[in-house]
């Protein structure tokens, strides 16, 4: 039975790093980190995003300031800045040398800002509060569905590959054994059933099946 909270997952614009980790977990059919998003980052192969509702943003081309109310995209044209912001992801929080040294935001229309804050408010020189924390990183969950075709068809292929080649291997292992000569599938298989007594031989009649029609299909030039 669905979920309410399954299907409000599916619906969400917005990915923390740990709904992040579990989807493409899922997907992976094995347990990932938030390291390997960082990895992903650090090879701009993903987009991160800073949240941190009611922070006072400036513009960096124009006069002006107003509230981050959404997510805004974290720029990578800094590379010590973005390798900064990827290590957060790898659990290392960032502390930035001045309190100008603070990564660079894009908004939907293009405009560059930087966080600022209230002269009361204002954290040390070295506090982690001029970074995102990783609570504060998010993902674009379309940014993420767009990556999964690179991120898993790569496996496919290699698997894809691997069950030819052992096809292939196991059609020529038989013809180098019995020196060209034509025999049956069922003759294979009581031969191989004789020298391995728990051999399965539905399995193992399955298999020389397959390698056969492997090996008499035609291949691309």
């Amino acid at each position: 039975m669905e979920t309410t909270a399954g299907k409000h997952f599916h619906r969400k614009q917005w990915l923390s790093v740990q709904q992040a980790i579990s989807h493409l977990s899922a997907l992976a059919e094995e347990p990932l980190t938030s390291a390997h998003l960082a990895d992903l980052a650090e090879e701009q192969l993903l987009d991160l995003y800073w949240y941190r509702p009611g922070q006072k943003l400036t513009f960096q081309d124009r006069i002006g300031t107003q509230e981050l109310v959404e997510p805004l995209r974290l720029c990578t044209d800094n590379r010590s800045n973005w390798r900064a912001i990827a290590g957060i992801l790898r659990h290392n929080p960032a502390l930035p040398a001045y309190e100008q040294d603070t990564p660079l935001l894009e908004d939907a229309k293009g405009n560059r800002l930087r966080i600022i804050f209230e002269h009361n408010q204002r954290p040390e020189p070295f506090s982690s509060r001029w970074y995102p924390s990783l609570a504060e990183l998010v993902l674009k969950r379309s940014d993420l569905e767009q990556l999964e075709p690179r991120l898993f068809s790569s496996q496919e292929t290699d698997s894809s590959l691997e069950h030819q080649l052992l096809l292939d291997i196991i059609w020529h292992l038989e013809q180098l054994a019995l020196d060209g000569e034509r025999h049956s599938v069922s003759w294979l298989v009581d031969q191989l059933a004789n020298r391995s007594p728990s051999l399965d031989r539905s399995a193992c009649e399955q298999v020389l099946h397959a390698a056969k029609r492997q090996h008499t299909q035609p291949r691309p030039h």
